[in-house]
């Protein structure tokens, strides 16, 4: 039902209705009147969240708000403090924020506080924001889960106080932090293994961590283990019986530690999931109720989870803690082999869903890995952090792991397979839990004949893509663009996109921008080689995070106008990075082998300029497009004195410089007269692009014009029949969630 409401996406309607026919069938009023009940309420329930989530959305200007913070939850960073503050004035919920402090003095005393902390701070609210790139990550889902509704942007710190009171809570998160200062003084990989396992709390270095056992196939390591929390139980239940304490006593005070641990411990799916199982037990004994199936307890911590946070199956770690902890309960005996085939087997739609991609070896990685870090592993952790003296001999210990996992990583067989649609997600997750439950084996032989099948041919769909597209991603101020020719015969990528950065800032911006365009569509359509890179000019909007490509995809062919290699932009963000890849210097009408467009300018070699940009002109599904990267004015006048007949007659036309009135002269538009004019720029850029001369004339010659500001990535799919439509990243009727 959640995912229907959320979505708005049929498929969840028509398996919410194959689910309710499912128990009308089965003719029994009591189990029909629960599932009607259980209906009712979690629809009023999602319903109010997704009135809270339109409320709360609104924007609003010049607003004071008191934000209170736990000491564990917020992070000090170069230029201000990061918050999550559990109550914030406007609606008494979370929220996320960004305190920009130039006062070091300041950010080192917030640094030390080990309480709570009351913020008083003004700046705008509005929603959170949505993903504008088809297969962007929706960073919604989580924050939503969170309870954080809203976003602050330009947030001003107007002054700080200290929160001192007698709440259980309060005191925990204190206590929180000071484990977490703790963990920071063990050594390095077994720091950021204690924060990631057993405080919740991730490094850099484990989110890497974490990527690496992604691409193996391996991640619900951290999904499913809660294996800490079994540890923790067993060691209360000994150090009772040490103690010689009454059982009752003792899983009383489990009943109590346990809540605890759920704050210490980050509060993650995994981790909720695990604790409340156990919690569940517990209390059932305690009132007398009689001792439930594993199934049914499942099934009660998963309600309890939906209904404190709606999201938790709208995100990759909740689906894979429950229907991989779903597999264990429907096949508690079984070798470590074929526990590991039926992970293997339920996991690969969920995954290939979220990351696209999967390694070939995943069932050996499971062998392996999975004993490791079950029985030595997680015990090792445990012990670190409760003795942290004996971190010097069992550092030594994780970085044997990390040699094996980075052993294992390097072992070829990834598979780059592409995104599948949810329905066939869906149908395959089920298929997959009908093959390893009981059952006749007749059936089970008929869902893995139609489960393998139905990858193969998947799998050759993303190989051989019937449609071409040229698409525009949404890269703020800046430019990316993508052409890929009919049944994959070519992939090219123009520009990458990028961030200027201003003044002196010693630390580099994160480069995310590729990764929530570019690379994470070309990944969803199981691309993982680019046959062109081509690099209009030197700005960093523009090249900034080519080495983000070079380093994620084999790149056949570099292209980028003469003159350009002898940037330092070139050679300090580019030219680190070639691995096996041919390297184009070009000028007007260089022939690059196979490469499916014209080049019109640069004539002589430049400096890299905007003068100097590359341009581009391809026929694509029966329409001419014609980019000229950021080709200022006088270059606009050079090509057309050489190529005014080339430029005639053109479909689509890139504005060039994001629609700066240094380019998009009258001349070139009145010659080109393009039906359809592209923008590309950033929203609330601080250049006024695109500049409101160029699109009164666009306005004034007729000329249709739209913009990556308001329809987020623009795509044009075409077959080989010339057939085709135009696509957007931003649809005008907007779900809660992607």
């Amino acid at each position: 039902m959640g995912g229907w409401l959320f979505t708005k996406d049929k498929i969840f309607l028509i398996f919410l209705l194959i689910w309710i026919i499912r128990i009308i069938l089965l003719k029994k009023h009591q189990i029909l009147m629960q599932a009607v009940l259980i209906l009712a309420c979690f629809f009023i329930h999602f319903s109010n969240v997704i009135t809270q989530i339109q409320r709360d959305g609104g924007e609003k200007t010049d607003v004071n708000l008191t934000l209170k913070v736990h000491p564990d939850e917020l992070k000090v960073m170069d230029e201000g403090v990061s918050v999550r503050a559990y109550y914030n004035s406007i609606n008494g919920k979370p929220v996320q924020a960004f305190i920009p402090i130039n006062n070091n003095a300041v950010l080192s005393e917030i640094g030390r506080l080990d309480c709570d902390i009351k913020f008083s701070v003004t700046g705008s609210t509005g929603a959170l924001d949505r993903p504008t790139n088809i297969n962007q990550y929706d960073f919604r889902r989580f924050s939503y889960g969170k309870r954080i509704f809203f976003k602050i942007k330009k947030c001003q710190l107007k002054g700080y106080s200290l929160v001192r009171d007698n709440q259980i809570i309060s005191k925990v998160h204190a206590w929180r932090r000071t484990l977490l200062v703790r963990c920071q003084e063990l050594p390095n990989p077994l720091q950021s293994y204690c924060l990631g396992v057993i405080m919740g709390s991730q490094t850099d270095f484990f989110k890497e961590n974490s990527s690496k056992l992604r691409d193996m196939g391996i991640i619900h390591l951290f999904c499913i283990s809660g294996m800490h929390v079994f540890y923790l139980a067993r060691f209360i239940e000994r150090i009772a019986v040490f103690l010689r304490l009454k059982r009752e006593d003792m899983e009383w005070i489990q009943i109590i530690i346990l809540p605890v641990y759920f704050i210490i411990g980050g509060g993650s799916t995994s981790l909720f999931r695990a604790v409340t199982l156990v919690l569940t037990q517990l209390i059932a004994k305690k009132l007398n109720f009689k001792k439930q199936q594993a199934l049914e307890v499942w099934c009660l911590v998963l309600l309890v989870n939906l209904f404190i946070n709606p999201f938790v199956l709208l995100q990759m770690g909740g689906q894979l803690s429950y229907i991989l902890s779903l597999v264990l309960i429907m096949s508690p005996s079984g070798g470590n082999l074929g526990m590991s085939i039926k992970v293997f087997l339920v996991e690969i739609p969920i995954i290939l869903f979220s990351v696209y991609k999967i390694h070939i070896f995943t069932v050996l990685f499971n062998i392996i890995v999975v004993p490791i870090f079950s029985a030595i592993i997680i015990p090792i952790l445990i012990l670190s952090f409760t003795i942290p003296y004996l971190s010097l001999v069992f550092n030594p210990l994780i970085n044997l792991f990390e040699l094996l996992l980075e052993a294992l990583d390097k072992i070829p067989g990834m598979i780059h397979f592409g995104k599948p649609p949810l329905w066939v997600t869906l149908i395959l997750l089920v298929m997959a839990l009908k093959i390893i439950s009981s059952g006749p084996e007749y059936r089970k032989k008929v869902y893995r004949y139609v489960y393998c099948s139905s990858w193969i041919l998947m799998w050759s769909y993303f190989k051989l893509i019937p449609f071409g597209e040229v698409t525009f991603f949404d890269v703020g101020q800046g430019d990316s663009i993508l052409v890929r020719e009919p049944f994959n015969r070519s992939v090219t990528l123009i520009d990458t996109g990028g961030k200027v950065q201003f003044g002196n800032k010693i630390h580099k911006p994160a480069k995310m921008i590729a990764e929530n365009s570019s690379v994470s569509y070309l990944g969803s359509m199981g691309i993982s080689k680019i046959d062109y890179l081509c690099l209009t000019h030197q700005d960093m909007d523009h090249i900034g995070e080519a080495d983000v490509i070079l380093k994620k995809f084999k790149v056949k062919n570099l292209i980028f106008p003469d003159g350009v290699e002898t940037t330092s932009n070139y050679k300090n963000n580019i030219q680190p990075f070639i691995r096996n890849t041919r390297v184009n210097r070009v000028m007007a009408n260089y022939k690059v082998e196979k490469f499916p467009m014209r080049i019109l300018f640069p004539f002589q070699r430049g400096k890299g300029k905007n003068g100097d940009s590359l341009v581009l002109k391809g026929l694509f599904g029966k329409k001419q497009f014609l980019l000229t990267g950021d080709l200022d004015l006088e270059g606009e006048h050079t090509m057309l004195n050489r190529y005014r007949s080339e430029t005639k007659d053109i479909d689509v036309f890139k504005l060039g410089h994001h629609g700066s009135k240094t380019a998009n002269s009258d001349e070139l538009l009145s010659v080109a007269r393009p039906k359809l004019a592209i923008i590309s720029a950033g929203r609330n850029n601080r250049y006024g692009h695109p500049n409101r001369e160029v699109i009164e004339r666009l306005k004034r010659l007729r000329i249709h014009s739209v913009s990556t500001q308001d329809r987020g990535m623009i795509s044009y799919r075409f077959f080989p029949n010339g057939v085709g439509r135009w696509i957007t990243g931003i649809n005008e009727g907007e779900n809660i969630v992607q």
